[in-house]
């Protein structure tokens, strides 16, 4: 805890640590909730070095990201918050110290947040706040958010690295995934659509949060929504891939690695409630072909997702933490089950998604 303490000294903020504890959201970062004597909290994180080889860009992005939203929260009067970041005693954002890289953020009070939706208002205000985030940040200029992780959501990116590993994966693991590599396959064609019409102009390119799922959204106690956290992977991007991703991670009637895959559907209710309350935030500022290809970014995310599990267990799981043997290919089997679904619902998500924007 000292060194803890010690870090926090060096960010400006005059007051004295009454404890500090880990908070349990969050795989990839450590972050830690600082209690003060004035009853102020703050979120001490360290970011992953890792995974984050490019830190300095990483907090640049989510400085500027935050501080917009702040600014064009205070002027619109909008209901919604966003942790600001506290500077050093040097001027800058983060403190190099312990073989990491820290950062000093405000806390939300009366906030918590949620790993599964349990019902629609849940998904509802979810939804509103991702829409939110996509609508106040159209005024941000892109070209000053730098691309961190490049190709991120970049269908023939991922079809090469699928592809490489098919070439000198084990015998057995692809006799073991043989019908999900000819799904994989028989899908290609549609799914490189998305970055073919992405590379030809067709979207305009906005700051994207690429990581919109449940847990990075706060709630209070109500279950209404606060604000967006975890702006690790703010880039520039097309919205259908946040859009997408929300859907995927938000409207599945299992977790990501059930193997239930009967059960593994899209929830069409929930679905619903999202298509509103995105719909709200963003009608105004979406144009009429990125509202049109929506319903593709929920198969397109949830295909790159099943592709990414799937040539991870063709490389024999070198990237994704695995919890047992065949992880990767039970996580596999789960994401081209839920595209299976979604393929299936395709005409109901489409009429739901144009009926919600009004197309």
């Amino acid at each position: 805890m000292e060194i803890l303490k010690n870090i926090f000294n060096q960010f400006q903020v005059k007051q004295t640590v009454v404890k500090i504890e880990v908070l349990a959201s969050g795989h990839i970062n450590d972050t830690y909730l600082v209690y003060c004597s004035n009853g102020l909290n703050y979120v001490l994180q360290k970011i992953n070095d890792q995974v984050f080889n490019n830190l300095n860009d990483i907090i640049l992005n989510k400085v500027i990201v935050s501080n917009h939203l702040k600014t064009s929260y205070q002027k619109s009067n909008n209901k919604y918050q966003i942790a600001g970041f506290i500077k050093t005693e040097n001027d800058a954002f983060f403190v190099e110290a312990h073989n990491g890289c820290w950062t000093l953020m405000e806390y939300i009070p009366k906030s918590k947040t949620i790993d599964r939706a349990h019902n629609e208002k849940q998904v509802f205000e979810a939804s509103k706040l991702f829409g939110n985030f996509i609508a106040h940040t159209e005024a941000l200029n892109t070209e000053g958010i730098i691309e961190t992780l490049p190709k991120f959501h970049s269908v023939p990116f991922r079809f090469f690295q699928f592809e490489e590993a098919l070439k000198q994966a084990k015998a057995s693991r692809k006799a073991k995934a043989q019908e999900l590599i000819s799904f994989a396959l028989e899908q290609q064609k549609e799914m490189f659509l998305l970055s073919e019409l992405k590379e030809k102009d067709n979207f305009p390119i906005r700051v994207t949060h690429n990581d919109a799922k449940l847990s990075n959204i706060l709630f209070d106690k109500e279950d209404n929504g606060l604000a967006v956290i975890d702006l690790d992977t703010v880039m520039p991007g097309i919205v259908h891939f946040d859009f997408g991703d929300s859907i995927r991670s938000i409207c599945s009637n299992t977790v990501e690695d059930s193997e239930d895959l009967e059960g593994t559907t899209i929830n069409l209710k929930f679905y619903e409630a999202f298509c509103k309350g995105f719909a709200l935030e963003t009608s105004n500022i979406l144009t009429s072909e990125e509202k049109r290809y929506l319903p593709l970014g929920v198969k397109t995310i949830i295909f790159i997702m099943g592709l990414r599990f799937l040539t991870d267990y063709l490389n024999n799981d070198v990237y994704y933490k695995t919890a047992f043997k065949e992880h990767n290919l039970v996580r596999a089997k789960n994401q081209m089950a839920l595209l299976k679904s979604a393929i299936q619902n395709y005409d109901e998500i489409k009429r739901i998604t144009y009926s919600s924007f009004n197309l």
